[in-house]
């Protein structure tokens, strides 16, 4: 009995670390995901390449053509989420406007909180170390608007 209750004990704490480091490893991998979805589609792709570097073992030549490839792939997607980002602010704003229906005034004021931080990771036009590329000419540009002046006093 003794002996049962020595073994029992042992599983007990071999099971205990078992699950205490899985919550704690699960926590991790949660925030490092978490924190490279809110930084954008810039940080995504250094992580990609970073890790496409780890895990193919590239040698120099390779790592700068992997680069040379993933940059203008980049600015091509940059460039495709430019010309359709009104359309993506559009639906993005009709959805929030239909969450904050459900939301009341506390949640309200964190749901804009949120959106702010993921607005800033993920908008097209956001600034970053690349200039953002000129829009094709098949996309339509807005014509700048003359400035609203005050009608002069009679």
């Amino acid at each position: 009995m003794k002996k049962l209750k020595g073994c029992l004990g042992v599983f007990l704490i071999f099971f205990l670390g078992f699950v205490v480091g899985a919550i704690l490893a699960s926590g991790s991998i949660y925030t490092k995901v978490w924190e490279l979805i809110e930084s954008g589609p810039d940080k995504v792709a250094e992580f990609t390449i970073q890790r496409m570097n780890d895990e193919l073992k590239l040698d120099s030549l390779q790592r700068r053509e992997f680069q040379r490839i993933a940059d203008r792939t980049r600015l091509r997607l940059r460039a495709i989420r430019y010309r359709n980002q009104h359309e993506t602010d559009v639906v993005i704003e009709e959805s929030s406007n239909e969450l904050r229906a459900i939301l009341d005034p506390k949640q309200q004021k964190k749901f804009e909180d949120l959106m702010k931080r993921f607005r800033g990771g993920w908008r097209a036009d956001s600034s970053s170390a690349e200039p953002t590329p000129i829009p094709d000419k098949a996309a339509p540009t807005p014509t700048p608007q003359p400035p609203l002046e005050a009608p002069a006093p009679p």
